[in-house]
């Protein structure tokens, strides 16, 4: 179980064994928010630098990778080989925009459940990983947690394993192999011819790697469902079954289990008529465990939906089930519902141990020392009558995804025309699409404020589109805002999301451009230095965001000294503590002054500090004498 506050453990999974680098990466999830996405092919290009890569043994090496436009050119690059698959419509809008965003585009696929009413539900990642002798290895993850910053209790499992050098197929992996080679025919539209050729590969290889099944477990097993030979639920009704599922239904309870116990969230259960809980044992989170704040309890998920919890709380999935001496867990993205086991896209990854390690009583009270679940847990009071929620509640939510869903069916082209003033955009539909005459609907490039670039939806002979004013190369964007208001009585509602367009007519030179315009100021590359001795890619991206700020600064267009104080402080502190990261520092200073213009980008006063320090540095090491 993954605690709120550990989005670092998720980027630590992805973290390739050491030898190796991550060469190609596939990702499922049904909420995106784009931000989070960064971290990937970001952590992924300090993972090269820092020691995950195979060919860069040295220190010097590891330091080019470090250079401001070696680390951007990685993310690019990364970005490019790694593809993300997620629910259409169900990409949250980013509270600011970051230029890096543009890679991207080109790299998130929209896909719709083959199922009429049901979605794209499952969380999974595929690594495949390379080493210094070209040998293959994968790693897969099986997830609760959506690719998002949402601080929730949440499940992962990691399976590492070595391609084997066979022909044939382990029959065990064949579903996991058919999962990810589906996920093409159920995009909105045909992927880019990369992203198929990935898939192909990844899934064919899928089939031959023999996984390490993680201690105390014996046994393991691949579950999609949702997808044509995979509807089938796999678990089957037993007489004690132990669920932690954020979302319920009667039906489904019903279904999965004739008793036992039940963990899920208060105003899921509150729902429930008392018949359905009467044979089990129902707990939610305590108050301690589910009250907790974290510094980014701000960020909100996509709205609506199955799998869309508060910001904080009970996110994971976890079925148990004793059979004799053995012990069964279940363990992914499929909530305790009828939509989760008969509409939607799950995948789920059955482990089978010994019950006395793995089992209901074991997970609960903990083995070894160790605490078990129970410890979050507390008995839940049933209120005096199931609560339900108003009728004209649940119109809004169907009028919005009636909608919604329409919008998400449809392929998005966004033509661009350069002219004097820049570039201007004109956003159309492919197919025909209708809009009710009470429903507004606003949209606009992620890359400009809603409240100035926000443009209604118009219809053109059954098309719908809008038209974008001429804004400046970096607004340029495949990414669209869409906003969805409606009113019942007094009641209003709105849904915000984000789909992905066709860009057409869009500079041929754009990767290059975004990539010279993110340090183009003293300013940018004074952030950029201070971001070089975080080494949390979280942490980095932050920084990241700081090189999308104009060059304009408190304390003057050439930053002067004033504004190098916390940099200064950060290298005094860094020099005591792990003097060894200055070497980052150093090969870009070195680059930067071996030209011009790179000169001309050292803010002023900024040599006079750092070559005492960089002698200092060059002390500890013993390079000079004392």
């Amino acid at each position: 179980m993954l605690a709120p506050d550990t989005r670092r453990v998720l980027l630590e999974a992805l973290r390739p064994p050491e030898g190796f680098h991550i060469d190609r990466a596939l990702a499922t999830t049904y909420t995106l928010d784009l931000m989070a996405m960064l971290t990937a092919p970001l952590a992924f290009s300090l993972f090269d630098g820092i020691g995950g890569k195979a060919d860069a043994s040295s220190s010097a090496e590891a330091s080019e990778h470090l250079n401001p436009f070696a680390l951007l050119k990685a993310v690019r690059a990364h970005a490019e080989r790694t593809t993300v698959f997620c629910q259409s419509t169900r990409i949250s809008a980013p509270p600011r925009y970051q230029r890096l965003l543009a890679y991207l585009e080109d790299s998130v696929v929209e896909v719709n459940a083959p199922s009429e009413g049901g979605v794209f539900h499952p969380k999974m990642w595929a690594l495949r990983l390379v080493g210094s002798e070209g040998e293959v290895a994968y790693r897969v993850l099986c997830l609760s947690r959506n690719l998002t910053f949402d601080p929730s209790w949440d499940t992962a499992l990691v399976l590492d394993g070595d391609l084997a050098d066979r022909q044939r197929a382990f029959s065990a992996n064949r579903p996991l192999a058919d999962f990810f080679r589906a996920l093409p025919s159920l995009a909105v539209r045909p992927p880019p011819q990369r992203v198929l050729d990935d898939v192909a590969r990844i899934a064919s290889e899928l089939e031959r790697v023999r996984f390490e099944i993680p201690e105390p477990f014996e046994d393991l097993r691949f579950h999609p469902l949702g997808l044509p030979g995979y509807t089938r639920p796999p678990l089957e009704t037993a007489p004690r079954t132990l669920i932690v599922s954020p979302f319920v239904t009667a039906p489904a309870l019903e279904e999965l289990a004739a008793g036992g116990i039940l963990v899920s969230r208060l105003d899921e259960l509150a729902k429930l008529p008392p018949e359905s809980l009467a044979p089990f044992e129902v707990h939610v989170l305590h108050d301690g465990a589910e009250m907790l704040e974290f510094s980014d309890a701000g960020e909100t998920p996509a709205q609506g939906g199955e799998d869309s919890p508060p910001p904080s709380g009970l996110h994971a999935k976890l079925f148990v089930q004793d059979e004799g001496w053995n012990a069964h867990v279940w363990t992914g993205s499929a909530n305790a519902t009828s939509a989760a086991f008969h509409q939607n896209v799950e995948f789920l990854v059955q482990l089978t141990g010994k019950k006395k390690q793995v089992g209901i009583d074991a997970l609960l009270d903990g083995r070894q020392g160790e605490p078990g679940l129970r410890a979050l847990l507390a008995s839940w009071t049933p209120p005096e009558k199931p609560t339900e929620e108003e009728p004209s509640a649940k119109a809004l939510e169907e009028r919005l995804r009636v909608v919604r869903n329409q919008l998400g069916r449809v392929t998005w082209i966004a033509e661009i025309t350069e002219g004097p003033d820049g570039y201007a955009t004109r956003l159309r539909s492919e197919a025909p699409v209708v809009i009710p005459a009470d429903l507004a609907v606003i949209v606009w490039p992620i890359s400009l404020p809603r409240d100035t670039f926000a443009r209604p939806l118009e219809s053109h002979a059954g098309h719908a589109g809008v038209d974008f004013a001429a804004r400046s190369f970096e607004a340029l964007t495949a990414f669209f805002a869409f906003s969805l208001t409606t009113t019942v009585g007094e009641q209003r509602a709105e849904a915000v999301f984000v789909v992905t367009a066709i860009l057409q007519n869009a500079p041929a030179n754009r990767a290059a451009r975004i990539l010279q315009s993110m340090l183009d100021d003293p300013a940018k590359v004074l952030r950029f230095l201070r971001m070089l001795l975080a080494s949390d890619p979280l942490d980095i991206l932050e920084g990241l965001a700081g090189l999308e700020m104009t060059g304009a600064d408190p304390a003057g267009p050439r930053a002067g000294a004033g504004a190098e104080v916390p940099l200064l402080e950060a290298m005094v502190r860094t020099l005591d503590r792990d003097p060894s990261r200055l070497d980052a520092i150093h090969q870009v200073v070195q680059d930067l002054l071996s030209t011009e213009e790179g000169r001309r980008l050292l803010p002023d006063g900024f040599l006079a500090a750092w070559e005492p320090l960089w002698a200092a540095r060059k002390f500890l090491t013993g390079e000079v004498a004392a």
